[in-house]
Order: C-alpha cells, then structure tokens, then sequence
C-alpha cells in the first residue's frame, strides 16, 4: 500500500470519526434539552402562555423521537402563536365615519 492510499483511508477515517462525534454531541444535547422540556411540563397553563406556549405545545414536543431535539418543536410552536396574535397592519387604515358638525350662528 503506498502513502497516498494510505493517507486517502486516514482522512476517511477521520470524517466518519468527526461524523460520530458530532451526531453524539447532538443526541447528548437533545437529551439536555428534552429534561428542560420536562420541567417545562411541570408549568401551569398561565405560565405556559405567558412565554407564548400551550400544553399541546409540550406534549407535542415530547412526542419527538429521542434522537431529535425537541426545543425546535416549542420554538416554531411559538413562532406559529405570535404570528397568529399579531394584528394585521396590512389594511388600510378607515376613517370613522362621523359627521361635521358645524356650529350654528346665532342673530343677536
């Protein structure tokens, strides 16, 4: 086996290396994030609605596969519930309608 050949399987090697460390690094961060997503359960629905959530929010997010990181799920959750709340500042802007009144003058 020559040198090429040789250094051409080191690199590989290292990529697959880099490859597991990274999907290791992120199966241990979805794990983190899924125990807060649990304490996030622990919250009353008040609490919940005050940072722009709901239950089904929660429990959707814990349905996620262990693999995936569930704090994506809440924060298009809450994406998806603010954009709902926001007014739509699109439309024209009506005048009310009110009619002039006009001072009446008066003969003295």
């Amino acid at each position: 086996m020559n040198r090429s050949a040789l250094s051409s399987m080191t690199l590989s090697g290292t990529a697959a290396l880099g490859q597991f460390a990274r999907a290791l690094t992120n199966l241990v961060q979805a794990l983190k994030h899924r125990r807060e997503v649990k304490n996030l359960a622990e919250f009353d629905d008040r609490m919940l609605k005050d940072i722009g959530l709901m239950r089904s929010d929660v429990s959707s997010a814990l349905a996620e596969p262990f693999t995936r990181n569930p704090s994506w799920v809440l924060v298009r959750s809450a994406e998806r519930h603010s954009r709902a709340e926001k007014p739509d500042h699109s439309a024209k802007p009506v005048r009310p309608v009110v009619p002039m009144v006009t001072p009446v003058k008066r003969c003295a």
